[in-house]
């Protein structure tokens, strides 16, 4: 008898697959699928060191110059990052060439490193607005606190200020591979955006692994673990991403495909103490599965690694790539700054109409 198509399976669900509705030959098969879709992210360190024209993308003059201009526009009138909209900060000729990075972040290599060569001409909050500018073209910038943080995040060390051990960010320790993973929105961020105002004297480097060289890893070495990666995990939210009159944890499986997409979220510092919180401390085969899963992260021929520099923005898809920091030393100047924008794609899927979004979440 011939085997069932996944596509014309009963338990098939393009919104949403998790080892619950598929079994190892299925998801094996999906992930097949996957890959033949998007080649390009599966990577390794190897294959990256031939494609620095697609990895590194230069501002032209014409798109610096409508940066000064707008600037000029700011200064003039006095607006803030709070204040600006994306009408007073116009950039057509980026505009030109948004699609084309869009298409790096959803069907390439998934990131991509944009040199603008202007931190040292510009104030800080001058940088940060920028930031948003170029980020706002990606994709709808999304906020990162209730009350505060509502169009960016400072990732510097913070010393004693910082009392949340889940934001490693806000510390100069390493930072293991994560997603960042929104918690305040039923929607995690599509990008994430990292803009180096300041780098730090020693360490720092920003690393990137995908999600298809993790599972594709995860079933030639240890099969036996991969259901565990899709069942649905305890997170520990961050202090500033709780709503009170919700619990302090949300759930999420650390991989699944959902829209025909193969997708990551993990943080291992929010998972261990999420899963306590919620009465379901993780068991001994589920610290082996997240014990093996940290292990392979670490792999140096699976990650890609670069050191930003002041005017260096990294962008990347949030939604297939895990991401992390080297520890870095504050230095005498302050110690590494990088601004963090959270961007939900307008591109793909319902975008932000609130129809759509609403059709898409509650219907499906």
């Amino acid at each position: 008898m011939q085997k069932e198509s996944l596509s014309s399976s009963p338990d098939f669900d393009a919104n949403s697959m998790t080892a619950t509705c598929l079994s190892h030959e299925e998801l094996v098969e999906f992930h097949n699928q996957t890959k033949e879709k998007w080649p390009e992210r599966c990577w390794s360190d190897k294959d990256l060191t031939a494609k620095s024209e697609i990895i590194h993308f230069h501002l032209s003059p014409q798109v610096r110059d409508e940066i000064i201009g707008s600037l000029e526009f700011v200064r003039a009138n006095g607006l803030k990052l709070n204040t600006i909209t994306q009408e007073d900060f116009r950039l057509p000729t980026l505009a030109r060439e948004m699609p084309e990075l869009r298409q790096r972040l959803d069907q390439g290599l998934g990131f991509v490193v944009i040199h603008t060569d202007l931190a040292e001409t510009l104030s800080e909050q001058e940088f940060e607005i920028l930031g948003w500018a170029i980020c706002n073209y990606f994709g709808q910038i999304m906020r990162q606190g209730i009350d505060h943080d509502l169009r960016l995040f400072t990732v510097a060390d913070k010393g004693t200020a910082n009392s949340d051990p889940t934001r490693i960010g806000a510390s100069a320790k390493r930072s293991a591979k994560h997603s960042d993973n929104g918690c305040l929105e039923p929607r995690p961020p599509c990008y994430l955006g990292l803009f180096c105002y300041q780098s730090s004297d020693q360490g720092g480097e920003s690393t990137i692994i995908s999600a298809q060289s993790i599972l594709g890893t995860i079933m030639n070495e240890r099969p036996d673990l991969l259901s565990h990666y899709f069942q649905t995990y305890h997170f520990r939210a961050p202090q500033s991403h709780v709503w009170p009159s919700k619990g302090p944890t949300i759930q999420k499986p650390i991989l699944e495909f959902k829209n025909g997409e193969l997708m990551v979220h993990y943080a291992r510092i929010m998972i261990t103490p999420g899963m306590e919180m919620a009465g379901e401390p993780l068991s001994a085969v589920q610290i082996e599965a997240l014990d093996f899963l940290d292990e392979v992260l670490e792999r140096p021929d699976l990650n890609f690694k670069t050191l930003l520099r002041p005017g260096d923005l990294l962008v990347m898809n949030n939604l297939a790539f895990l991401h992390g920091r080297e520890e870095f030393s504050p230095g005498s100047t302050g110690g590494r700054n990088l601004k963090r924008y959270w961007m939900w794609r307008r591109h793909i899927g319902p975008g932000t109409d609130p129809v759509l979004l609403d059709l898409a979440e509650f219907d499906s």
